[in-house]
């Protein structure tokens, strides 16, 4: 992918072999994905996620997604040219055959439909539900916890510890941390759709609530 501004001007070169094994797989319903994806990146991500299933290579193609990712930088030349829609999409087409070379024939032909479709402005929003699919593929729960400060590794073991204990079996979690200072102090947690609110700044709103109320 850092050989991506010289390869904008190659001549377009279409897998054509390729692109139609792609198409094959976004039409097949002989698998389920492990959980539901909504809109155009939904569908797009579930296709490559059954196609990689398939084909035993789903961490192969998560590789991929990161490596696409991780160059998708906001305002430079990749990010532009994915969005950009007065590039040709044979143009587009050749840029990214050319780029993902190296790539699972999975994720080359998903990028290739993509591109044939105008639908290359979607890669980030496509690999983020690709990653939403995995993560509920490997049972893993996502959970934030934001803190007024920095959490040291005690207090991040502890927050942990208790959000392993609301698992259900099988489940694994991965936890990230945010800093708000806005909550004095304590934390809040974000599993899922459920919140957990145990900061100071929640207590003393509970407090100003409670004085309003008539005596």
């Amino acid at each position: 992918l850092a050989r991506l501004t010289v390869m904008l001007r190659l001549a377009p070169r279409f897998a054509r072999g390729a692109l139609t094994q792609g198409r094959r797989f976004m039409s097949s319903g002989a698998m389920t994905t492990p959980a539901e994806t909504h809109g155009v990146a939904g569908r797009y991500a579930s296709a490559l996620w059954l196609a990689a299933a398939k084909n035993n290579s789903l961490d192969a193609v998560e590789k991929d997604l990161d490596q696409v990712a991780s160059a998708i930088v906001p305002g430079e030349t990749f990010e532009r040219f994915l969005m950009d829609p007065t590039i040709s999409k044979k143009d587009k087409g050749a840029a990214m055959a050319e780029a993902l070379s190296g790539s699972s024939e999975q994720t080359k032909s998903l990028f290739e439909i993509m591109a044939d479709g105008g639908r290359l402005n979607e890669t980030s929003n496509i690999i983020e539900a690709f990653k939403k699919l995995m993560a509920a593929h490997r049972k893993e729960v996502s959970a934030v916890v934001t803190a007024a400060h920095e959490l040291d590794a005690e207090e991040l073991a502890m927050a942990k510890e208790a959000i392993e204990s609301r698992l259900q079996p099988g489940e694994t979690v991965k936890v990230s941390t945010a800093v708000d200072e806005r909550l004095i102090a304590g934390l809040t947690i974000q599993m899922g759709d459920k919140f957990v609110d145990l900061s100071i700044a929640r207590q003393i709103k509970d407090i100003e609530k409670l004085l309003e109320e008539p005596m």
